[in-house]
């Protein structure tokens, strides 16, 4: 290889650590039901959806903390409006261990696009990474918080062609979350290497010229 990726790594958009408070800042557009800050993470209410203003991603990730009633934490990935994105979720079901996982198209809404299914073994919290490679979705959950995924799940049902660029957070029942951030993986392209090869060239044939 010529190259090598000038940068790999997670990029924290937001990581809710500010007053509480009921406001989401500039940042944040509520799309739908009530986000607010509580204790340096973010909350939201039955249904909420909000996106994150000018960042756009296919590989996006949060720490998830379900609360002691039904709640889920979801990213959304490829939003267009509330009826078209992908809303990739945690849930769940009353207790304090998160349990259920589900693909949906729209604001936690399948309309026939999507899938609800156990997880392999629960948790308490999570690092949980959604990500859209392809025609396939991807839901990865790192309960040790040790950077890597412990239960991985996909999901290649989608329709895809309605989607817009948008990035965000969905909520349920008061869930916690925090650490909001992208992956980021910078790679010149193969033509760009090659290119640069011809005036590195000239310019060390200068260089020996004025030494001489």
């Amino acid at each position: 290889m010529l190259y090598s990726p000038a940068f790999c790594g997670t990029i924290v958009l937001d990581d809710f650590n500010r007053s509480d408070s009921s406001d989401m800042g500039p940042n944040w557009i509520e799309q739908a039901g009530d986000f607010q800050i509580v204790s340096g993470r973010a909350s939201g209410s039955a249904f909420a959806l909000m996106t994150f203003v000018g960042a756009t991603s296919n590989r996006v990730s949060v720490d998830a903390f379900p609360s002691g009633t039904l709640s889920y934490v979801a990213i959304v990935l490829g939003y267009a409006d509330l009826d078209n994105s992908l809303f990739i979720k945690v849930q769940n079901q009353g207790d304090t261990r998160f349990n259920y996982a589900g693909f949906y198209h729209g604001n936690n809404v399948s309309s026939g696009l999507g899938s609800f299914f156990s997880l392999s073994s629960s948790f308490d919290s999570a690092r949980m990474t959604a990500s859209l490679v392809g025609g396939t979705a991807y839901l990865e959950f790192d309960t040790d918080f040790d950077g890597i995924p412990d239960q991985t799940y996909s999901y290649s049902g989608y329709s895809l062609g309605s989607l817009g660029t948008g990035i965000g957070l969905g909520s349920y029942g008061w869930a916690t979350m925090d650490n909001f951030a992208i992956e980021s993986e910078v790679v010149p392209e193969p033509a760009t290497a090659t290119l640069m090869i011809p005036p590195l060239f000239g310019l060390a044939i200068t260089l020996w010229r004025r030494r001489r």
